[in-house]
């Protein structure tokens, strides 16, 4: 996703139909499945600065019709492993705090 002119910027769709800004940050790859690092992007500065910056990690599948989806992971067991894999690719370029409460 990410190309040689910066981070994939994607749109999202939540449960209400409210329409948010990612910025792609990563894909790792765990137990045969793609994963994606998005971080929320704002148009209002104050609500940047109220961000927390988190990380948020989704799975990549294919939907029976071909495309290309992101869901949310099915656990916290799940996201354990993710997350291990991404404060790996990401430890060198950005300082990650992973201390228990941020991991869920």
């Amino acid at each position: 996703m990410a190309s040689e002119y910066g981070n994939d910027i994607l749109t999202l769709t939540d449960e209400e139909g409210n329409e948010l800004e990612f910025e792609h940050i990563a894909s790792v790859e765990v137990d045969g499945q793609t994963y994606v690092g998005l971080t929320e992007i704002f148009d209002d500065p104050a609500k940047m600065l109220e961000s927390d910056g988190q990380l948020i990690i989704m799975r990549s599948i294919e939907d029976n019709t071909g495309d290309t989806v992101l869901v949310t992971l099915d656990s916290n067991e799940e996201l354990a492993r993710v997350v291990k894999e991404f404060e790996t690719v990401l430890g060198e370029e950005y300082e990650i705090d992973d201390t228990e409460e941020n991991a869920q």
